[in-house]
Parts: structure tokens; C-alpha cells; sequence
């Protein structure tokens, strides 16, 4: 998380009442500017709470979680995502070592979380962009496909929940790592690591970083699932509407390095890479709490 003061305690709340699983739980400050990590420490679930010396951006910051996680599958959230109860089980029941499973989400906006406590009710599925959108005429930035009218996209229902997208298939500006978002997603935490994590060179740029990670994983042979019942809120910032320029604003430089490293072959050392890289990070970084009182062991080896 990064400046998520605003909505990181209900997000620790949402977890802590999901049902049906005991999750370990890591949060990983980007050294934010506004408490983020102390509001998260203060929390009476007492998560592995790391605060990074400096911005490095949520690449490094994912990767730093990971390192630090003891569990097979690892969930990525955002730290404005808030989980109905029941979510967690639903990734849990069908986690595998070779499963990316999707998780959804229905934007909140921040006046409306204000006001008080969300319905304990799912979220609306058909509010994910990849369960229904409107395309925009025009070029699309990522597949570079020409849309001379706006059109409807019912990406789930059109690709039998994304059977007909992979093989470098492209539903207008879809493609099966392009499905993989990280506000949440469950991933094989072996295959992560394995193929090298998120790309720190998306720091400053706007989205792809996970796009990317699902690319690696699916050419070292992981599949992709959507689990329509995994549906969350997400939070909106106070200034949404400034975050989202300065991110569409990074969009074109953000598709040139994502289509540059997909040009490239896949990472080789990439697990030595990645410890080497995370125990960096953390010999700078400062553990607010956590269970154990200190930042735990990093191990190098396979769980197996």
C-alpha cells in the first residue's frame, strides 16, 4: 500500500472476519506519507507490518510480501480492497500450485465509504471492467486494435471465462495476462518466485507490472481461472480524479516497457534474482510489528 491510511483499517477488518480460513497477513508499506503503516500496526489483528525505507513502488513491494510469506498461494489486495466475508475461502478451496485464480471488483466511491459501513452483501461482478465494459472508438493502447465505434465488451461471457482468450488470442484490448490484476489475485507463491516476481522497472508507471507476472507464470505453465464469487470493493482514494490523470498520463510509456519485456526471453536465475533483490529491500526497511516481533527469515529454498 501506499497513502491507504483512509481505508487500510476496514481492509484488516474484512479480513479478519473472513470465514472459513486463517490467512497470514503481510502488509507492506511503500514508504508512505500520511501513517498507512502505523494505522496498520495498530490493528488488533497484529499483521507483519514492513514499512519500506523509501518509495520503490508496489512491484517491489509485492515482491518483499512474498519473500516474507510462509504460505503456498499467496492473495494480492490492494490496500483500499475490502473482502465480504466469504472470499477468502472461496480462493482458498480452489488454490493450486499451477492456478492464477482472478478475483473481481466493484468501485466505491470515497464519499460513500464515508458514510458508513458497506452492506455485508456481495459485490457486483458486472461492475469489473472484465466482466463488462464499454470500449472506446479509436486505437487501443495495448493490443493496437482500431475501434471505429464504441462497442460492449462481455469479456467473461464471450470467452467462456477466458477459455477462448489465451494463445495470444485479444478480445478488443484483452489478452489473458492482461486479465491478471493485482487489486486481487491469488498466485502459487513457488511460481512467483521462480520466474522472477514483479518487475521493479514499472515504478512510476501505471498498471502492466501484473500483467507481466501473469505472463511469466503462464509461458512456465500456470492456468488462469476467474472466480466469479471473489468480488470486492475497492476503495477510491479521496482525489481519484488527480490519481487517475497522473496515471493515464504514464499509460503510453507503461505499454512500451510491458511489450518490451514480453519481446524478451524469460528470465534466467530468476529465484536467485529474486532473494537477492527482496533481502536488499528489507536490510533497509524497518518492521513496525509482526507476530515473531521482527522481520522473519527469508528462506531461499523450495517449501518441497
Amino acid at each position: 500500500m501506499r497513502n491507504r491510511a483512509f481505508a487500510i483499517t476496514a481492509v484488516l477488518d474484512a479480513l479478519t472476519a473472513s470465514e472459513g480460513v486463517a490467512a497470514e497477513l503481510i502488509v507492506v508499506d511503500d514508504a508512505s506519507g500520511d501513517g498507512s503503516a502505523f494505522r496498520a500496526a495498530a490493528h488488533p489483528s497484529r499483521p507483519t507490518v514492513v514499512r519500506l525505507e523509501k518509495p520503490c513502488g508496489s512491484s517491489v513491494a509485492r515482491n518483499v510480501g512474498t519473500a516474507l510469506a510462509s504460505t503456498g498461494t499467496i492473495v494480492y489486495l490492494d490496500g483500499d480492497m475490502v473482502l465480504p466475508q466469504g472470499v477468502l475461502s472461496e480462493l482458498a478451496c480452489r488454490a493450486a500450485d499451477d492456478l492464477v485464480l482472478l478475483g473481481f471488483r466493484q468501485h466505491v466511491p470515497f464519499p460513500a465509504f464515508q458514510a458508513g459501513p458497506l452492506a455485508p452483501v456481495t459485490a457486483d461482478l458486472e461492475q469489473d471492467p472484465r466482466v463488462r465494459s464499454i470500449v472506446p472508438a479509436g486505437v487501443l493502447p495495448f493490443s493496437g486494435a482500431v475501434v471505429d465505434r464504441p462497442a460492449r465488451c462481455d469479456l467473461l461471457n464471450d470467452t467462456d471465462d477466458l477459455l477462448k482468450l489465451g494463445n495470444g488470442r485479444w478480445v478488443f484490448d484483452w489478452s489473458l495476462p492482461r486479465t491478471i490484476i493485482t487489486a486481487m489475485v491469488a498466485m502459487p507463491r513457488e511460481a512467483i518466485i521462480e520466474t522472477g516476481g514483479f518487475h521493479p522497472g514499472f515504478h512510476g508507471l501505471w498498471g502492466a507490472e501484473d500483467a507481466y507476472v501473469g505472463a511469466k507464470l503462464i509461458a512456465a505453465g500456470c492456468r488462469v481461472a476467474p472466480v466469479r464469487t471473489a468480488v470486492g470493493w475497492h476503495i477510491d482514494p479521496p482525489g481519484t480524479q488527480k490519481e487517475n490523470h497522473r496515471k493515464q498520463a504514464s499509460l503510453r510509456r507503461t505499454v512500451a516497457f510491458y511489450k518490451s519485456l514480453l519481446a524478451q526471453p524469460m528470465p534466467v536465475g530468476a529465484r536467485q534474482w529474486f532473494f537477492e533483490h527482496t533481502s536488499k529491500v528489507l536490510r533497509d526497511a524497518v518492521a513496525i510489528t509482526g507476530r515473531r516481533g521482527v522481520l522473519p527469515t527469508i528462506i531461499t529454498t523450495s517449501p518441497n
